[in-house]
């Protein structure tokens, strides 16, 4: 029975883990602008990262764009990325454990 329950959990698992690279791809797709970003916990994060609290102690911060002089990092912009976490983090309450101390950043094919 432990080893059935196990083998539900690590779906359960992978599941969410591929409902995660969906929606962090679906965020790259939707901002081409954007290079990449972190979920971390609040008290790894510095004083200068740009950063939106996400649940809990969890925080969006590094987020990172193309360096061109008319784009930066706003807060409107960050509010965009944590809201689809959010709706993720609302959906699969798991997935706030894949997330945490986790960096995203663009692929480059």
């Amino acid at each position: 029975m432990k080893a059935l329950d196990d083998r539900a959990q690590n779906l359960q698992r992978e599941s969410v883990a591929t409902e995660l690279a969906a929606r962090v791809a679906a965020i790259f797709e939707r901002y081409p602008m954007l290079c990449g970003f972190s979920v971390r916990e609040r008290s790894t994060v510095g004083k200068d990262s740009a950063m939106v609290q996400l649940e809990g102690e969890l925080y969006l911060a590094d987020v990172s764009v193309i360096t061109l002089p008319a784009l930066r990092v706003t807060r409107e912009f960050c509010n965009q990325i944590a809201k689809v976490l959010l709706e993720l983090m609302e959906e699969e309450p798991d997935v706030s454990d894949l997330l945490s101390g986790r960096t995203f950043a663009r692929t480059v094919q």
